[in-house]
């Protein structure tokens, strides 16, 4: 597949998502699908969230056109290295299954445990489609380690994660929209790199989507994704990933993409370990993530997201420096991006509730020990002393 096709394919994304956003806009506020200011949101105005339908618009016509194309006149746009094992209608199927589940949640606010099944029922139709993470190369000897039946819920979990890492990050003007554009071009790259002709294919549509977007969604904001949007994109980006994850079996192909989005996937972990340490719900809401530390430093929106946007890009061309290295630099590389992780949370504070808990309960304990200890003392003092505190 020639490059001017693959520049088609992100085009017609990018123009398809254009022109659908200001009639999602209206329709939005039609059916009254609007986030309105609260003490949790950043936004000060009442936004229209339903910029989901036009992202999902755009990569259907992009990725409909590759398969019109392909099937009329095959040998036109050449596709080769798309893998026999996966149904890709079956894909179809589980991104728009994903996408309807955010756009419920958009128009009537479903319960977290409904839409979580919904997910689920997404990632299990895209496992049964052939996507799957079932093996991998053995990194300390020869041969496969075949995981076996373990595959299939490891690879729901996985792209469950993925959809939810972007819903979870997208809190500012153009964050998420653009994240996943970021994360989309450097998937691109090692996949056209490598052969991987499906996931290049996918890659470059979410990158002509989420651009598209950007003039509607980067600060001031116009529109916002939602749970359609982001859930869609995420999930989209967790199949990118899995595609060349079936096709080159080396462990490291699962956990490039992690580096790769490694800004929203610290920002969740560390969601996830503050709210289960203070008794929350992991699906509650709050504003201790990244972005809204980056917010209490004084950062403004705009420069808050072009300075994750840097992050994150540093991260992108670490991981492809990672995969297409096979010096012992490779080595150094990965340090690189620990110290990188290491020194954003330790800035942000992301663990500081956690540790703050931590430290309370030694503190505490000190205080009660240096107690007794004073306490033992006195009645040392009193013991060797008379009634008029002279020595007996």
């Amino acid at each position: 597949m020639e490059w001017f096709w693959f520049a088609a394919v992100g085009l017609i994304a990018l123009v398809g998502t254009v022109a659908a956003t200001p009639l999602v806009m209206r329709l939005a506020w039609r059916v009254g699908a609007i986030d309105y200011p609260d003490g949790r949101r950043i936004n000060t105005r009442p936004i229209p969230r339903l910029g989901g339908v036009a992202v999902f618009i755009g990569l259907s016509l992009a990725l409909g056109f590759v398969v019109v194309v392909n099937g009329l006149y095959p040998d036109l746009l050449d596709i080769r290295g798309l893998n026999r094992d996966i149904n890709y209608y079956g894909v179809g199927v589980a991104l728009f299954v994903m996408f309807a589940i955010g756009l419920i949640d958009d128009l009537y606010q479903i319960k977290p445990i409904i839409k979580f099944l919904g997910q689920c029922v997404a990632a299990i139709i895209a496992c049964a489609s052939g996507v799957l993470f079932s093996h991998f190369l053995n990194p300390l000897g020869s041969g496969v380690i075949d995981i076996g039946i373990v595959a299939y819920p490891f690879t729901v979990f996985y792209l469950v994660a993925f959809a939810n890492i972007i819903n979870l990050i997208d809190g500012l003007d153009g964050l998420a929209s653009g994240l996943v554009a970021i994360c989309a071009a450097a998937l691109f790259f090692l996949s056209f790199s490598r052969g991987g002709m499906d996931a290049a294919i996918v890659a470059i549509a979410l990158i002509g989507a989420c651009v598209g977007f950007l003039f509607f969604n980067f600060y001031p904001a116009r529109v916002f994704l939602g749970d359609s949007g982001a859930l869609l994109l995420g999930f989209s980006l967790g199949l990118v990933s899995l595609f060349g994850v079936v096709r080159a079996t080396a462990l490291v192909s699962l956990l490039i993409p992690v580096v790769i989005a490694g800004i929203p996937v610290i920002d969740t972990f560390t969601s996830i370990v503050r709210r289960l340490r203070s008794g929350q719900s992991v699906f509650s809401a709050d504003k201790e993530h990244a972005h809204h530390r980056f917010i209490n430093l004084g950062f403004s929106q705009r420069t808050t997201v072009l300075i994750i946007y840097g992050l994150s890009i540093v991260l992108a061309l670490l991981a492809i420096l990672i995969v297409q290295d096979q010096s012992p630099l490779r080595i150094v590389y990965i340090l690189i991006v620990i110290v990188v992780v290491a020194l954003f949370i330790w800035r942000l504070g992301l663990m500081s509730t956690v540790l703050a808990h931590h430290y309370e309960k030694r503190k505490s304990h000190a205080q009660q020990q240096m107690r007794k200890e004073e306490s033992e003392q006195q009645d040392t003092e009193e013991g060797s002393s008379g009634e008029d505190g002279a020595p007996k």
